[in-house]
């Protein structure tokens, strides 16, 4: 999800081209859920939810796996096309009627073209690396404060927010991505090639990072025959490409994100950290992802 203090123009994923080819970067759906879908699922009836806003829903991936679990499920984005792909798998399946999808601005939730329950959700959903696609518009930390408190304030007290971050202290420290991170809880891809990436940093830590070029090998896809699809060498022979450049990225180190949550929801809230949605991996255990898992005390 993105959001629509910046125009149309100016979001991740706005011109539809890194849209288009969402499902191949995602790879094998059930591969991905088998991932993390035992871990959060027990995460949920730990604290027997019911009901969970996907805020960042994306296609509908984690939004479908949590219906099919009978969770009531409220997804919205801010990504046209990823809402009509949702809306898409909707149609498909009578027994999704009851699925609500719609357009939503995490720094305007409550205008969102969905309803809320007037009581709260019991949980939020925000995973796959979402909210680094916010700019820190105002500085300072203001907007990003802005659209964690929108989200605290549509949980019921008692609820919680899943949100995650790409291991950015790894990147920043080595200037890469951590190991195996084609090979993610989230993306898959074996299609991904030729990705090269500018870090912008400040004070030592990571403010921006803007991918140049990032590679899609679209060979024996529907895409294969489109008018921008251009080739490319890879691994010595050419394949036909979807070239994708200069998408923005807006990193937290992990010390830095729990921090902004903690500001939110409070120094003496429930806070749980999961590498990659594993519980009780080993100390040196590097991985791609952190997931923070914070409750409403309020």
């Amino acid at each position: 999800a993105v959001v629509s203090t910046q125009s149309k123009d100016e979001r991740p994923y706005a011109d539809g081209r890194e849209a288009r080819i969402w499902h191949l970067y995602v790879g094998d759906v059930d591969a991905r859920l088998s991932n993390y879908k035992g871990t959060l699922l027990k995460i949920l009836e730990e604290r027997s939810v019911r009901t969970v806003y996907d805020c960042a829903c994306g296609t509908g991936i984690d939004s479908v796996m949590l219906l099919e679990e009978g969770y009531k499920v409220v997804s919205t984005d801010a990504v046209d096309y990823f809402l009509e792909k949702a809306r898409q798998t909707k149609q498909k399946r009578e027994e999704l009627a009851d699925w609500q999808i719609g357009f939503g601005d995490w720094l305007d939730l409550k205008s969102a073209k969905v309803d809320h329950p007037a009581v709260g959700y019991d949980a939020i959903v925000c995973i796959g690396n979402s909210f680094c696609t916010l700019p820190d518009f105002e500085g300072g930390n203001k907007t990003l404060l802005k659209a964690l408190q929108n989200f605290k304030d549509l949980l019921k007290k008692g609820g919680m927010l899943i949100i995650d971050h790409r291991n950015y202290d790894y990147t920043l420290v080595h200037k890469t991505f951590p190991p195996n991170s084609h090979g993610s809880i989230y993306y898959n891809s074996d299609r991904v090639f030729n990705i090269k990436a500018d870090l912008v940093e400040k004070e030592e830590v990571a403010a921006k990072m803007t991918f140049r070029s990032w590679d899609m090998d679209v060979s024996g896809t529907e895409l294969e025959g489109d008018s921008d699809i251009k080739l490319k060498e890879r691994d010595g022979k050419m394949v036909p490409t979807l070239e994708l450049n200069n998408i923005p990225m807006y990193p937290h180190t992990l010390d830095g994100f729990t921090a902004l949550l903690k500001t939110v929801f409070g120094e003496e809230a429930e806070h749980r950290l999961l590498p990659d949605f594993r519980e009780n991996e080993q100390e040196d255990f590097v991985p791609n992802y952190w997931i923070h898992v914070i409750v409403n005390e309020s």
